[in-house]
């Protein structure tokens, strides 16, 4: 199969749909199928489950990938799949239903809902051309689930909204733009979404039947837990390869809500020479100026904060506000308990950070995001489990390899936090302490000076010491780039440059997130 021809044909679809989707938002598309059961499209589809990580994982008819290529073979396979679209006989399968246990809660799982190979290769064929479409009218305040878009992103969105602009007379910045932050949680969003409204939301941009039919299908098609068939009348089962594209579609309700601060679209008027995003910054800047109370939401996937800069009072009618317009607009609740307003000098979670405003003697109020104490404590707790006694039937070599994968992976994740170094700096510290305690256990009739020959100058840097054994090194966090995370790093999807202007889109985004 020629991948490079595939790919080359689903990138000029998808930019065509996403030129087309961004000029005309308020149009909606008719004849999209078929696009979506063109072998070229199938093909596209195949080859993204095919080399996905979960391309081991079996749905409920037990056939992985590997097995298609063995028994049935590609072609057929996909030939199969396209003359069950063409021919409307097509049915998705229960998706098998596998709890995945909450990170950091005990007792508390996620449940995950694995399609089989057929199901997940039509949505992906469905997602190819429903994303572009949509994705040109995402709203720039939504992070989760987008391509090219990162936690860091709207982290750093936050800190830049967060940043008071003018100073006092004493030069320092004593005027926060937001006091309050409305921390929202939704209940069980995945698995809680209504069916009615998805789908009115869905024909708002696709008017082609037979599309909007196998969404449809993909939403009722059910779970299978423990050789028991459970209805889905709600929700979208994580673990779909549609699911995370449809929950934002159903979640961008709540960026609607706050059009006026975020980005204008509805309310553009052809006089104005500006875009929506400078229409909507400056209604903030006329807000703020006179004392009016402005709300800024950003979202992760269903994780989301509004930042109010009134007081306690708005934001406590803002959250009951927003309550009753979700369940109206989406059918989804928010959970009373975990729904909280904070001031912003407190500081508050969002995404496994700790974002807080911080006062300095020289310049005054400023805001930061930290590597919250509760993370760096989980991940000491972590570290001396696997250097636990019981643990230490495996060679140095492999206990570092297994210690490696965790630090590395927590290193890249909170590069980009205030003070990062001080607390890599200690857990390497404590990394290596471990190690040794973990050493003196498995060769406990070894002298200390024997097992002193595996803490060796490192590859890396000759003149730091450090465990190692053979070619494998213990990692250290300290020597990890700390760097602030810019707006500009985040790449737009392929589909989205086009050939008259490259940068077009990566510098309003850049522009939109430098002011609040």
């Amino acid at each position: 199969m020629d991948y490079q021809a595939d790919e080359a044909w689903v990138l000029d679809v998808q930019r065509r749909l996403y030129q087309q989707s961004k000029a005309n938002p308020d149009e909606t598309w008719r004849d999209l199928w078929g696009w979506l059961t063109d072998d070229r499209m199938i093909r596209h589809a195949w080859r993204r489950v095919s080399t996905n990580k979960g391309k081991r994982s079996a749905g409920v008819d037990g056939i992985t990938v590997d097995r298609i290529r063995q028994r049935i073979g590609e072609r057929t396979f996909l030939e199969g799949i396209r003359q069950e679209l063409r021919s409307g006989t097509y049915h998705p399968s229960p998706s098998r239903r596998k709890l995945i246990p909450k990170p950091g809660k005990p007792g508390q799982f996620r449940p995950l809902g694995i399609p089989t190979v057929k199901d997940r290769v039509v949505q992906g064929a469905v997602k190819a051309v429903l994303e572009p479409i949509f994705e040109a009218q995402f709203w720039p305040v939504s992070y989760g689930f987008r391509p090219g878009r990162s936690t860091h992103g709207a982290l750093e969105h936050i800190r830049q909204s967060l940043q008071p602009r003018k100073r006092d007379q004493d030069s320092r910045r004593h005027r926060m733009p937001y006091n309050w932050i409305i921390e929202g949680d939704i209940k069980g969003c995945f698995d809680n979404i209504n069916h009615h409204h998805l789908m009115d939301r869905l024909r708002t941009r696709v008017a082609d039947r037979r599309v909007v039919r196998l969404v449809g299908k993909f939403l009722k098609a059910g779970v299978l837990a423990e050789d028991q068939f459970l209805r889905t009348d709600n929700g979208t089962p994580q673990g779909g390869i549609i699911s995370p594209l449809l929950a934002n579609i159903a979640l961008s309700a709540i960026e609607e809500r706050y059009e006026r601060w975020t980005y204008h679209r509805s309310k553009l008027q052809d006089r104005r020479l500006s875009d929506g995003a400078a229409a909507a910054r400056g209604a903030r800047g006329r807000d703020h100026k006179a004392g009016r109370c402005v709300f800024f939401p950003i979202r992760y996937a269903d994780d989301f904060v509004v930042l109010v800069s009134g007081t306690e009072d708005d934001a406590i009618a803002e959250k009951e506000a927003l309550a009753n317009y979700l369940r109206q607009t989406t059918g989804l609740e928010l959970s009373p308990e975990k729904t909280t307003i904070t001031p912003v000098t407190e500081g508050f979670e969002f995404l496994g950070f700790h974002v807080a405003m911080r006062w300095d003697k020289r310049y005054g109020y400023f805001p930061r995001v930290e590597i919250p104490k509760a993370k760096a404590a989980d991940l000491r707790h972590k570290i001396k489990v696997l250097t636990k006694v019981n643990t230490n039937l495996v060679t140095l070599g492999q206990k570092l390899e297994e210690l490696n994968f965790i630090l590395r992976g927590w290193a890249g994740y909170y590069r980009h936090c205030a003070r990062a170094g001080k607390v890599f700096t200690a857990i390497d510290w404590f990394v290596t302490r471990r190690i040794w305690c973990w050493l003196r256990k498995k060769y406990r009739k070894a002298r200390a000076r024997d097992m002193m020959r595996f803490f060796g100058p490192s590859s890396r840097r000759p003149t730091r010491r450090l465990w190692r054994e053979g070619p494998r090194e213990q990692y250290v966090l300290a020597w990890t780039s700390i760097t602030r995370f810019l707006l500009g790093w985040m790449k737009p999807p392929p589909f989205a440059i086009s050939s008259g202007e490259p940068d077009a889109y990566r510098k309003a985004h850049v522009r939109f997130g430098e002011r609040r």
